[in-house]
C-alpha cells in the first residue's frame, strides 16, 4: 500500500492527524499545501486535508486543485473541518457563518456509514466558526448536530468524506474514523 498523504493547511491539529496515523501503524507523509501538486497525488493511496487557522485564498486554491483531482480520479479523500468546508465549496456546496464559535466535545448520531462502524452515537471534538450549509450535488449527509446540519457527509459513489469535527482530537471514536477511512 502506498502512503497516505496528509495535506498540512497550517492547522495546529495537523500533528495530531500524523500522530493518529503513526499510532495506527499507517504509512504516511505530511506535506504543506504549497508542496502538493495534483500530478504528485498518484504517489499516495489516500489524501487527508487538515483544518486551517485562517482564510487564505492561496490555501483555498491549492486544496481545490487537490479535491478536483481526487474527485476526477476516484482517489479516496477525507476533509477535516476546513477540509470538509473546501470540499463542499469546490464541488458546488456552500458555507455559513455560525452564530457562535463552537469548541469542545459533542455527541452526534451518525447514519450508517463506513467510517463509524455502524455506531449509533459517537463523541467528537469541534473547533470552528463556519459550517457547511449545503452539500454538493452527488453527496449525502451522514451526521448532524444542533449546531451543524452536516457534521459528516460523503459522496454517494466516490470515496470522498467530510467531517466538520476533528477526528484527530476525538479519542477512540476519532481513531476509528481515521482507521476506517484508510481501509475503505
Amino acid at each position: 500500500m502506498r502512503p497516505v498523504l496528509v495535506v498540512d493547511n497550517l492547522s495546529p491539529f495537523t500533528p495530531d492527524i500524523v500522530a493518529c496515523l503513526g499510532r495506527l501503524g499507517i504509512s504516511h507523509e505530511r506535506l504543506e499545501y504549497s508542496q502538493v501538486s495534483p500530478a504528485d497525488l498518484a504517489r499516495y493511496d489516500r489524501v487527508i486535508l487538515s483544518g486551517r487557522r485562517k482564510n487564505d485564498p492561496v490555501i483555498n486554491a491549492a486544496n481545490s486543485k487537490i479535491i478536483k483531482s481526487c474527485h476526477d480520479t476516484g482517489q479516496p479523500l477525507l476533509g477535516i473541518c476546513y477540509g470538509s468546508e473546501i470540499i463542499a465549496l469546490t464541488l458546488g456546496g456552500s458555507l455559513k457563518k455560525m452564530a457562535r464559535h463552537v469548541q469542545g466535545p459533542i455527541t452526534i448520531q451518525p447514519r450508517k456509514n463506513p467510517l463509524t462502524d455502524g455506531k449509533s452515537q459517537i463523541t467528537v471534538y469541534e473547533s470552528h466558526g463556519y459550517c457547511v450549509a449545503r452539500i454538493p450535488p452527488g453527496f449525502e449527509p451522514l451526521a448532524s448536530s444542533q449546531d451543524c446540519q452536516y457534521e459528516m457527509f460523503a459522496h454517494k459513489s466516490k470515496k470522498i468524506f467530510g467531517t466538520q469535527f476533528h477526528p484527530e482530537k476525538s479519542g477512540a471514536d476519532g481513531m476509528d474514523i481515521i482507521s476506517n477511512f484508510v481501509r475503505v
